[in-house]
């Protein structure tokens, strides 16, 4: 056992796990300050002179409070050739009825009841797959029902997908927070976006992990979209988005991403409830139900928090006079907050962000710790209907 205490706390080791976590912060500053010119806006274009229909997929369960609104914004796209396909996912509010009501005086919009869910399916999968079997479209765009777009957003969106011959295209949305775990969750999202995915690597490379994909917006080529399974390839798989998107680039299709938080905006959590259980379910999926890289993920953000503040608050108090811990604490300090300077900077956050980031970590560590316990050990409940993830699903 001393053995084991003499090398956790050897100095040495101690310098050289800094200068890992140093790396890793500088490679956050340049990853972000690349992502100024990589993740881009979604271009305006000319209205488009084209007669490829698209087919706009929503699936909803229980959303009377937003979905009249989310049908309407998308009742005034400046692109009209669309037929939009609303499945009722058995909701107990007056969800069938909002449609109902937009479709008998609108032939674009049609209305489908959700059939039974199957075994091994989870329900917003079994729903999308529904929605896709319906759609008659030579481009299919998936969207949550808790979602507003911009008038221009889908000619601008279909003009770059033939335009550059895009497999699939996805937004980066602004989240309408109400609560204020869920507003810092939204600073986490953009710092994990903008510092941490190298869009040029990106959308050079197929590495399937170099991707993000948000299910607020997800425009496809029909036939990309049946090439790589669609939704029968994920049916149990609560990231759906993502795993869309690592699918297209794992069979070397083109997938692209933008900065659409002008374009689209979300509505998120209404409830603390609904906010932990979302973020729960969704974490430990996220990295393939891999327990090394969540653990790994799990210590740098752990350590970014407590190698860059503990050293210097024992400094402050007379207990570390160690110069070198002090002088590397203070280096990773400058970088993790240049790191969310950026992202305060591209998002217009408060300028409060960058200093605030030790607690902004340590909400994500609470949900990821979370999220890990739930989908190891328990069953989690989502929107009224319980899942419980297979232990064949983990990854060592």
């Amino acid at each position: 056992m001393e053995f084991i205490y003499d090398v956790i706390l050897e100095k040495n080791n101690f310098i050289y796990w800094y200068i890992s976590l140093i790396g890793i912060a500088l490679f956050t500053v340049l990853t972000g300050i690349t992502n100024f010119f990589w993740l881009k806006k979604l271009p305006k274009s000319k209205l488009l002179k084209s007669n490829d229909l698209i087919s706009i997929l929503i699936p909803a369960r229980n959303e009377e409070d937003i979905l009249e609104s989310t049908i309407r914004s998308i009742l005034k796209q400046n692109y009209q050739n669309f037929e939009l396909i609303i499945l009722n996912d058995n909701s107990t509010d007056q969800t069938k009825n909002i449609v109902e009501k937009f479709s008998v005086k609108n032939s674009q919009i049609k209305l489908i009841d959700g059939a039974k869910l199957p075994e091994g399916w989870l329900g917003k999968n079994w729903a999308c797959h529904q929605l896709s079997k319906q759609a008659k479209g030579k481009y299919i765009l998936f969207v949550d029902a808790d979602t507003q777009i911009d008038k221009h957003t889908l000619s601008d969106a279909l003009s770059i997908l033939k335009q550059d011959n895009i497999d699939l295209l996805s937004l980066v949305p602004n989240r309408d927070t109400i609560l204020i775990a869920d507003n810092a969750m939204k600073k986490i999202i953009s710092w994990f976006i903008v510092c941490w995915l190298p869009m040029k690597l990106a959308l050079s490379l197929n590495a399937p992990f170099l991707s993000a994909t948000f299910g607020q917006f997800m425009l496809f080529k029909k036939s990309s979209f049946n090439s790589i399974g669609g939704f029968e390839s994920i049916k149990d798989n609560p990231v759906d988005d993502f795993q869309l998107g690592r699918n297209i680039k794992r069979n070397k299709l083109r997938w692209i991403l933008y900065d659409g938080a002008k374009r689209i905006s979300t509505r998120t959590y209404k409830t603390n409830k609904d906010f932990i259980s979302g973020y729960s379910k969704n974490i430990f999926p996220a990295v393939g139900y891999s327990i090394s890289i969540f653990l790994t993920i799990f210590l740098i953000l752990l350590s970014f928090v407590l190698f860059s503040t503990i050293p210097m608050i024992l400094y402050l108090i007379g207990m570390e006079q160690n110069t070198e811990f002090i002088i590397l604490s203070i280096t990773l300090l400058i970088l993790l907050i240049l790191s969310w300077t950026i992202v305060t900077i591209r998002f217009n956050y408060s300028m409060i962000t960058p200093f605030s980031f030790p607690i902004l970590i340590s909400l994500i560590l609470l949900l990821a710790a979370r999220s890990f316990t739930d989908n190891m050990f328990y069953s989690s409940t989502w929107k009224d209907r319980k899942y419980k993830t297979s232990k064949k699903k983990l990854k060592f």
